[in-house]
């Protein structure tokens, strides 16, 4: 091994090369963002009711509401609806934001409900 260094868990002494962060044994599975996230609303996302509303709201609005930006856009509940319907279906509570805005507002709407 050319240039080594030693894995960064606590504790462990293995050598590794020194572009990695842990050996082997210690080298953890990326993570996916949101891979446990639970909607309540999970069901109301399969409907035809929803799709239209999206493709409307999309349609009417074609730049991210955060960024400006015309690519990747998807829609998100400006409040989360929580198990109500009919604030799932408003239109008042539905912006577009591309993926990467999206991805970035809900964490931060996570992270706030965690607290």
């Amino acid at each position: 091994m050319a240039r080594a260094k030693i894995c960064n868990h606590p504790g462990c002494n293995e050598l590794i090369s020194h572009d990695k962060r842990y050996c082997e044994k210690h080298i953890r599975a990326p993570r996916v963002p949101f891979e446990n996230a639970v909607r309540s609303n999970d069901s109301l996302y399969n409907t035809t009711r929803w799709r239209k509303l999206r493709r409307k709201v999309l349609k009417e609005n074609k730049t991210c509401f955060n960024c400006g930006t015309n690519n990747n856009l998807e829609v998100h509940h400006r409040v989360p609806p929580r198990g109500n319907e009919e604030a799932f279906y408003d239109e008042c509570n539905l912006i577009p934001l591309c993926s990467q805005c999206h991805r970035v507002v809900t964490a931060h709407e996570i992270k706030k409900r965690s607290r």
